[in-house]
């Protein structure tokens, strides 16, 4: 039988750990290594359960449960987020324990009943509703548009646990349950990776949460959200962290994302980060049809520009460019500026289109007109690349 990990006197984790899972909500969030789908259980005078799990994985979830519980009712199931990852397996559990009381946000309860098309007896909570439990109080706090209308959190007092669901989550997979099991780097790379495939469209609403919630004066122990590991030691690094990423604080660091087949934008590309690099501008270089979109977007996070390259494909945007174009325009990006550029043979129309996308999703341009190619750039235009790498490298490290 599978067992419940303890957090604190009276709380477990009875999640489940999806060692195989490589592609996070569908193809849009490519990951490495796994994740976890966190549930949490308190055991007081009333038991209540925080979250469920995806309902492939519900009777994991309930061995945990059993390992604590054993036979004993749970009385209230706390739904933070309507999300199928965390909801999944609402309906098997209400099917086990058809007393227990559900508890979730207004938005919550639309999106569950038309998730699962049965009504519950949903009591509908909002920030500073209370739920007492016994010896201990739960607080909840909506979280809405981090990153779904219905997402809230949960605090448990005397304990001082946050209950975070998605908001500083990572995907790390592994029974070291603990931050501190891990080096700070580690972590916090991991959660700037989820912030910025999952999070990153919703920097303002984030920094207004987290200032609500500072200004609510808990004393925090301990955070769990819904995925990857729990936060106790390095609690201030991740709040400066996630901080930093809500106000898309950036540092001199450019990203440059390109497509080519003949080489000759990759020419350009290589030549533009010569130019950069030179000038003390950390400078990252992919090609997008052989990277994970989940890189360029943790990338993407703190750089101060981006360069965005594409050959002419029956005039238009290479494949791999136009959809990372347009996942770029999803995400809400502030205070960046950017650049297109790229090579053509006969219509010179593609670098025009770049500037375009980048310009509608609230870049700044470095150039209105974006560096074009013809053809094959000989050692005279690779030079005049490189200047114009230095001369970007000057106006970013001033903005």
């Amino acid at each position: 039988m599978k067992q419940a990990i303890k957090l604190k006197d009276h709380v477990y984790w009875v999640g489940v750990h999806d060692f195989n899972c490589r592609d996070f909500h569908g193809d849009l969030f490519p990951i490495q290594e796994g994740t976890s789908y966190n549930a949490y259980l308190i055991v007081d005078k009333q038991i209540t359960l925080i979250d469920t799990v995806e309902e492939e994985f519900f009777d994991i979830m309930m061995e945990r449960i059993h390992s604590v519980i054993g036979n004993q009712p749970i009385d209230n199931v706390i739904v933070q987020h309507a999300e199928p990852d965390h909801s999944g397996g609402f309906v098997k559990f209400m099917n086990a324990y058809p007393n227990a009381q559900p508890y979730t946000s207004n938005a919550g309860v639309t999106n569950m009943i038309k998730q699962y098309f049965k009504e519950y007896p949903y009591i509908k909570v909002k920030t500073g509703d209370t739920l007492q439990t016994g010896d201990y109080t739960l607080t909840f706090v909506e979280m809405p548009m981090i990153h779904w209308p219905d997402n809230m959190l949960t605090y448990m007092d005397q304990t001082n646990i946050v209950f975070s669901n998605d908001a500083f989550g990572q995907h790390i997979a592994s029974y070291k349950m603990f931050d501190d099991q891990h080096e700070l780097t580690t972590c916090l790379e991991k959660a700037k990776d989820y912030y910025a495939n999952i999070v990153m469209p919703y920097g303002l609403q984030v920094a207004n949460k987290l200032k609500q919630i500072m200004a609510m004066n808990l004393t925090i122990d301990m955070i769990a959200p819904a995925h990857g590991i729990i936060w106790r030691s390095y609690i201030p690094e991740l709040l400066n962290a996630y901080t930093e990423f809500a106000t898309f604080k950036s540092k001199n660091k450019v990203v440059i994302v390109y497509e080519s087949i003949w080489n000759h934008t990759q020419m350009m590309a290589e030549a533009l980060a010569e130019g950069l690099g030179m000038n003390d501008i950390d400078v990252k270089v992919y090609k997008a049809s052989v990277t994970s979109s989940s890189i360029l977007m943790k990338e993407l996070l703190d750089a101060k520009a981006i360069l965005v390259g594409s050959g002419n494909y029956n005039n238009a945007i290479a494949p791999s460019i136009a959809y990372f174009l347009e996942k770029v325009a999803s995400c809400k990006i502030k205070n960046k500026k950017a650049l297109g550029f790229g090579s053509y043979g006969w219509a010179n129309v593609v670098t025009k289109q770049i500037n375009e996308r980048l310009s509608k999703a609230g870049f700044t341009l470095l150039n209105e007109n974006g560096i074009s190619q013809n053809y094959t750039p000989n050692k005279q235009d690779l030079d005049s690349f490189i200047e114009l790498g230095k001369e970007f490298a000057n106006e970013i490290k001033n903005m």
